[in-house]
């Protein structure tokens, strides 16, 4: 019983630290969803290397020696906590091996102690218990699983990141303190038993390393494209990354805790249907509600793990390859997620990881039938499997065609993804910049609205209103470039500066779009995120400053907070202009932004403007100032406030997205 509330208390530790570092590191990188994939990169990495110091530390040492051993290391990693980061300077070339440094620095330690436990303990029960040893592994997700459901609904909305940090330190004390007993305990009952020598592996490969390598790979890679998919319209947050790695680890917990929840036929049908879905997900999923996108990706996400690891359970060796078994399946998910975070943005520039990785769920499952000597199933499956991947391959391809027939270019890199699209609508030629599935930016190329601002930033908005009132020679400040819109309404002697996050962006918008060209205002470019940037700037003293970001519909939390508004004001004249851009299909910032006014005292206008026939996007902006009077004039667009839920405040260490969420509010 000890075994298994010390395996169940280790891999919940282990998942909720996850969440709690992701969130920290937010405020230095951007922000978005790449964030979260690149720390599932690193906790597969180090998952992985301790899975292969449990692999040697069992079969080349002494039960003696492997007590001693770990019981030092988790030693050392309990002298490394707190856990926590430091920020670090705006991201250079490479953001995703920052992450991962200041990852290894910040929880390397005590994570690699916690992740060896869960092997070791099971390689420790075969000698004295070989029948359950498997088992405990199911306990273990178990434990993963309710880590990542607790962590949105009982640590998120009540404890701030560095309580967060502490409680989760003394949790790991704790836990150190009862396994130094449970080692004792355990070696005298395994000397009774004279099993305290080497273990009984004898070394080399087993013979289906290479499926075992494969299918959990490809698991990871579905697991990672689906949290992608889900979070690229919606705020990169714990609650929308754990719901896809809980998903993926009961897949884990019912298919080890027993064979007869896997059953062949059934998933295999299940996961045909659902890839025909995947398939319209992918192009239109945007058109469908948050609730709606949420629940289709979390079906075809469970249907495709439950493939891979009901058919990895089938193909588990003995328990003398255990250590074995576990190192290929942490391999398998290190280079699952490697190739999504660092090959796919260089070779695809669109998400094409995810129709493949569920393509590579359904000829793994036909490569598995076919070597699965024991069960003898019909070689009629595995053809099933390969025809279901070729009806969903001509699905995807004829849908592909007809999305992309409209495109000009594509570019792809650690920020997201760029489109760029032409459209001929009544005569009118229209450019498009496409940040995800979001429009971010309209120009006309010829007939009405011609060098207009379009979409979004048309003049009867509430910034264009804003910035077409601004005096002569104005100062203006813009977080978050797009297609360069605002440019527009430059005048001679004004100097707008632009901070923009994507390298990416700002090379689109000089080259396909003519706002900035055009533009009479004197223009200064800063790479980098817009808020770390700032911080580093001495005081600018703008008349006004945009706070534009977002991509897709995903909101960047941290621009959001208590500290960036202070900051965002330090940088304002005492009567200066801070306009937000809060149109989400998703979510509504409005409370979020009375909370704000009311923390800082500041007088609010906020407008939304209906779509029309030539702008087919309802547009919601607001603009405070520390001087009621200088919204005097905008006053008369003032819009009433769409909702009447409590207005609320984020800061950086404490923030809760279902309080933003449009089904959560009146």
């Amino acid at each position: 019983m000890l075994a298994i509330i010390l395996v169940f208390l280790s891999a919940f530790l282990l998942f909720q630290v996850q969440p709690i570092m992701a969130k920290m590191l937010l405020p230095s990188f951007g922000g978005g969803t790449q964030v979260w994939t690149a720390c599932l990169l690193f906790f597969q990495a180090f998952l992985l290397a301790s899975y292969g110091y449990a692999h040697l530390l069992s079969s080349r040492f002494k039960l003696k020696n492997q007590f001693i051993v770990h019981g030092l290391l988790l030693l050392v990693g309990a002298l490394a906590l707190p856990i926590g980061t430091q920020a670090l300077a705006a991201p250079g070339a490479h953001p995703a091996w920052q992450v991962l440094l200041q990852l290894s620095i910040a929880v390397g330690l005590p994570y690699f102690a916690l992740a060896a436990t869960a092997p070791l303990m099971q390689s420790w029960q075969a000698k004295v218990d070989n029948e359950h040893a498997y088992k405990l592994y199911s306990y273990s997700n178990i434990g993963s699983f309710l880590a990542l459901l607790s962590y949105p609904f009982a640590i998120e909305p009540w404890f701030a990141l560095g309580h967060q940090s502490w409680l989760w330190s003394g949790l790991f004390v704790a836990f150190a303190v009862v396994f130094y007993g449970y080692m004792a305990r355990f070696y005298n009952q395994a000397k009774r038993l004279g099993t305290t020598e080497k273990s009984a592996f004898r070394g080399g490969l087993h013979h289906k390393w290479l499926l075992w390598l494969a299918l959990s790979g490809c698991g990871v890679m579905i697991l990672t494209a689906s949290t992608n998919a889900i979070t690229q319209n919606v705020a990169p947050v714990p609650f929308l990354w754990l719901l896809p790695l809980a998903l993926y680890l009961l897949t884990f917990v019912l298919c080890f805790h027993s064979t007869k929840l896997y059953h062949r036929v059934f998933w295999l049908a299940a996961l045909s249907v659902l890839a025909l879905i995947a398939c319209f997900l992918f192009f239109i999923g945007s058109q469908f509600d948050i609730v709606s996108q949420v629940a289709l990706y979390s079906l075809v996400l469970f249907a495709a793990c439950m493939v891979c690891h009901g058919e990895l359970v089938k193909a588990k060796p003995n328990t003398d390859y255990l250590t074995q078994f576990y190192l290929l399946m942490a391999l398998g998910g290190a280079l699952g997620t490697a190739a999504i975070t660092f090959v796919a943005p260089l070779v695809f520039t669109l998400y094409y990881e995810y129709p493949l990785a569920i393509a590579m769920a359904l000829m793994l499952f036909a490569v598995a039938v076919l070597l699965d000597k024991q069960h003898q199933s019909s070689p009629w499956l595995a053809g099933s499997a390969v025809v279901g991947v070729a009806i969903s391959a001509l699905l995807f391809l004829w849908l592909d065609s007809q999305f992309k027939s409209n495109d000009i270019t594509r570019l792809r890199n650690f920020y997201g993804l760029l489109t760029v699209t032409e459209v001929n609508i009544d005569n009118r030629v229209e450019r498009r910049l496409i940040d995800g599935t979001t429009t971010h930016g309209v120009e006309v190329l010829s007939g009405p609205g011609q060098g207009e601002p379009q979409s979004y930033y048309r003049q009867q908005t509430l910034v264009g209103q804003m910035l077409s009132e601004l005096s002569a020679n104005a100062k203006v400040g813009f977080i978050g470039l797009g297609a360069g819109t605002l440019a527009a309404y430059g005048k001679p002697g004004d100097h707008y500066h632009f901070y923009e996050l994507n390298p990416n962006v700002l090379a689109t918008a000089k080259s396909q779009f003519s706002y900035l060209n055009a533009s009479a205002a004197q223009q200064h470019y800063h790479l980098g995120d817009g808020r770390v940037t700032l911080s580093k700037q001495p005081a600018q003293r703008f008349d006004a400053l945009v706070l534009d970001a977002f991509s897709g519909d995903a909101i960047p939390m941290h621009l959001l907070t208590q500290e960036a508004t202070d900051l965002y004001l330090s940088h304002l004249k005492d009567n200066g202009l801070l306009a937000v851009h809060i149109s989400n299909t998703h979510l509504d910032l409005t409370p979020l932004m009375r909370g704000l006014a009311e923390h800082f005292k500041l007088a609010i206008v906020y407008n939304e403007s209906k779509s029309q026939q030539r702008h087919g996007h309802d547009v919601r902006w607001v603009v405070l100032s520390r001087s009621a009077e200088r919204l005097a004039s905008l006053r008369s667009s003032q819009s009433p406030w769409p909702s009447t839920t409590t207005p609320f405040v984020w800061r950086d260490d404490y923030s809760n997205l279902l309080q933003a969420m449009k089904f959560m509010g009146d």
